[in-house]
């Protein structure tokens, strides 16, 4: 199965920077977003969001 962290790091990190520039989001909320991705990585709850979004990008494919 092939990875899908970098296609969807790219939106996020476009949607982030597009909040940041124009939605009146602090910098500060984007880096505690981010620190809250990383330390969410090492939870036992990564797995099960990791193949909930492997699915839902495979049934997205499937469409397209």
């Amino acid at each position: 199965m092939p990875s899908v962290h970098f296609p969807l790091m790219l939106p996020l990190a476009a949607a982030a920077f597009f909040l940041w520039r124009k939605g009146g989001t602090k910098l500060s909320h984007v880096l505690i977003c981010a620190g809250f991705g990383f330390y969410f990585a090492d939870t036992a709850a990564a797995p099960s969001l990791h193949s909930a979004v492997n699915s839902v990008v495979g049934m997205l494919s499937q469409l397209g």
